[in-house]
């Protein structure tokens, strides 16, 4: 059970190790009555130097699964550091959707892969979504800055919605309260 602020989270991790490092994880969240949360997602916490992000997905730039039309299927590359948005308010940033495959490597290529059984949404960032709440200006950024990269690898994420001058996610975008969600991945040591 995962509490967050009010909010309890029933879930569940089975992993499958394979002698060569391989890692198989299958995950299921379940929400109830009073879920009110934007994502449900694991998280990882990698070593500094995998800042090289490669993934077949969209691209190349931010996106969300209801802002995604100009984001196009197709294979990125950029680093952990670029896929920070200079936003004026610190907030959650850098996802990137319809992911089959992540691969996070240094500079000689050595890292992880992480490869989707459907698909998966991802965002990896220098910052936890907590941290980034917790200041209030892009400006401060450097002040929570952390040497390792944080990965989130979201079953399901919330949709953005236009809050700021308008309504709130469509119904269509939104994580349904009372229901199961779940979703698996490998990850394979890139050596």
């Amino acid at each position: 059970m995962a509490t967050v602020g009010k909010v309890q989270v029933p879930y569940a991790v089975t992993y499958r190790v394979y002698g060569d490092g391989t890692l198989d994880v299958d995950a299921c969240f379940t929400t109830g009555v009073d879920f009110d949360l934007p994502r449900l997602a694991l998280q990882l916490f990698l070593n500094p130097e995998l800042e090289h992000v490669s993934w077949y997905g969209r691209g190349p730039f931010e996106n969300y699964c209801d802002r995604k039309n100009a984001a196009y299927v197709g294979r990125y590359e950029t680093t952990v550091s670029e896929m920070a948005e200079p936003y004026v308010r610190a907030q959650t940033m850098g996802g990137r959707t319809d992911t089959k495959w992540i691969t996070l490597t240094d500079a000689q290529g050595r890292g992880v892969k992480i490869t989707a059984a459907d698909r998966l949404d991802f965002s990896a960032q220098h910052y936890t979504d907590k941290e980034l709440w917790q200041v209030k200006y892009g400006h401060d950024l450097p002040d929570i800055y952390r040497t390792e990269v944080i990965l989130n690898l979201d079953c399901i994420q919330t949709g953005l919605g236009n809050a700021s001058c308008g309504p709130g996610p469509r119904p269509e975008y939104e994580i349904k309260k009372n229901t199961v969600y779940r979703y698996a991945f490998r990850l394979q040591p890139l050596r």
